[in-house]
């Protein structure tokens, strides 16, 4: 690792800092930008999602107009950004989770990261403010009911004409309108997402109450019509000849690996992976095409739903079918939000590439991506002196972060260690994020742009899922994962796709090789090396 210390002119803006106490975590945030974050990922992302989360929160009438001003303390902030990877505010959330109507620090935390610590300190609502939010919460929840897909179809609609054609006329004011656009969109997101957390608790609550915890997975999953379900779907078009390439990247070409990154490419650049994965679908059966275990999901919820309603009086029979009618919404308002985010991300990546193509032009720049290694305020002005080493100088800190690891939890600043293969001792251990138990063999996938397709009932262990991995996921017999949780992208997926799946895992892609046979487990977490690659035993003996 390189010398911490950083000159006034080579700035860093990826390493990060913290105060010793506070607690952090990549489990989500870590999802939606999975690869080593450029200077320009974080500056999209890092003041973005500030602003938006307080914007979402105030948009509840929890936080006063006062709170909109963004601290210069990052330690106030609800992410930060620590050897390139971005990580969230446990604590800050914890306290503004604990505002919200319904919903308490310690159900924030146990929906994020499974359990809450013994020593957490307890959050208290704001009694100042409930009369803010007996007015503003029941307006912000009304239009839920519009916004998402408004906000979607919008930011469709400017994609397609903006960014998809390629080649901008004005990349400088599609890099200002794209990070303006990004903020917006996120503020809609993060208020659909605190509504989904909140009744994801409401739920777990009532069924634990009527002692059916067991009906959670299934009654969170199945809701039909989410559209990362339709993106899964639409690569099996192609494969079956039934859609066009073009017609595929009009609708999704804003998706791609590490596609929360602004730095890489989108399926709108390169749609070679979607190809690759459709000729796969080609010769697979009608019953395991994606929609088809869309539909086998809806109908395993709604066994489920009617189980648990079935004893209740009428009356709360009724709003218990309201509640849960309600959190399908929004787990479909989600997965709209997120991708409307993502076409400001995809416009952020179209006016950095032509940006950089002029400044190389006038001798500023190397090459067209060294845009990436300057933040937006460093592009929209005057070039910092000494462009070139500045661009050197970062490029060389990412890829010496990409070297290291930091643990998915921590307090204070991480300490960064070599990657090392991980010893399991045959079990690893997650989180719960999709019912059922399936056997299969293990394929490890370290990037979806990569060449490794599955084959039938292979279980996919990766380090994450964002959307850009989709259409991959939707060939898995079942999906582990490093980092995510019962919320996050890569859970709500596979539930909808009926995938059996564990989250959260840390270790999975280390601890696990392709060729291994394995046991998932849904429902307890846990991943059980059967046979090790090469026909050996978890204990490493001939089998």
């Amino acid at each position: 690792m390189a010398d911490d210390a950083v000159s006034a002119d080579l700035t860093d803006p990826i390493r990060g800092c913290s105060e010793p106490d506070r607690m952090w975590t990549l489990t989500n945030v870590g999802e939606a930008t999975p690869d080593i974050l450029s200077p320009l990922c974080w500056s999209l992302w890092g003041g973005g999602v500030e602003r938006a989360s307080r914007a979402g929160i105030y948009d509840f009438g929890v936080l006063p107009r006062s709170a909109l001003v963004v601290p210069d303390d990052p330690n106030q902030w609800a992410t930060a950004c620590f050897y390139g990877r971005q990580a969230m505010n446990v604590d800050r959330a914890r306290e503004l989770a604990g505002l919200l109507p319904g919903m308490t620090g310690d159900d924030f935390e146990r929906d994020l990261l499974g359990s809450v610590r013994a020593n957490a300190i307890p959050t208290r609502s704001d009694p100042t403010r409930l009369p803010f939010v007996a007015v503003k919460a029941p307006l912000a929840a009304i239009r839920q009911r519009w916004a998402p897909q408004r906000v979607h179809d919008h930011q469709m609609a400017w994609w397609r004409t903006e960014v998809l054609p390629g080649d901008p006329a004005d990349p400088g004011a599609l890099l200002a309108d794209s990070a303006d656009r990004f903020t917006v969109v996120m503020r809609a997101h993060i208020r659909t997402r605190m509504i989904l957390n909140t009744l994801r608790s409401q739920v777990e609550s009532i069924t634990g109450r009527l002692g059916r915890s067991d009906l959670v997975p299934t009654l969170l999953a199945g809701y039909g019509g989410v559209i990362e379900t339709r993106l899964a779907d639409d690569v099996w078009s192609v494969g079956q000849g039934e859609l066009s390439i073009a017609e595929f990247i009009d609708r999704h070409g804003f998706h791609g690996p590490n596609e929360g990154n602004v730095i890489g490419h989108s399926w709108r650049e390169d749609p070679e992976a979607v190809v690759r994965i459709a000729a796969v679908h080609a010769g697979r059966p009608e019953a395991e095409r994606p929609r088809a275990r869309a539909d086998r999901a809806v109908a395993a919820r709604e066994q489920a739903e009617a189980e648990l309603l079935a004893g209740l009086p009428a009356l709360r029979r009724g709003l218990l079918r309201r509640l849960l009618q309600f959190t399908g919404f929004q787990v479909r308002s989600v997965e709209l939000t997120k991708a409307g985010f993502l076409t400001a991300v995809d416009g952020t990546r179209a006016a950095a590439v032509a940006l950089g193509r002029q400044l190389v032009a006038a001798g500023a720049l190397d090459s067209p991506d060294d845009t990436f290694y300057l933040t937006t305020a460093e592009l929209l002005g005057p070039l910092p002196r000494e462009a070139r080493a500045l661009v050197a100088f970062r490029r060389q800190r990412r890829e010496q972060y990409r070297a290291v690891e930091i643990p998915v939890i921590f307090t204070g600043m991480p300490e960064p260690a070599a990657v090392e293969d991980a010893d399991s001792g045959g079990v690893v251990r997650g989180t719960p994020a999709g019912p059922g138990v399936v056997e299969g063999t293990v394929r490890v996938v370290l990037d979806a742009d990569s060449d490794d397709v599955l084959s039938d009932g292979e279980v996919l262990v990766c380090k994450f899922v964002d959307p850009g991995w989709t259409a991959l996921v939707s060939l898995a017999g079942a999906l582990v994962t490093d980092i995510g949780s019962p919320a996050s992208h890569g859970a709500i997926v596979a539930r909808e796709l009926g995938i059996t799946c564990v989250v959260g895992t840390g270790n999975g892609t280390r601890a696990l090789r392709s060729g291994d046979v394995v046991r998932v487990d849904g429902g307890t977490g846990e991943v059980a090396v059967l046979v090790r690659s090469g026909g050996l035993d978890k204990e490493g003996q001939p089998s």
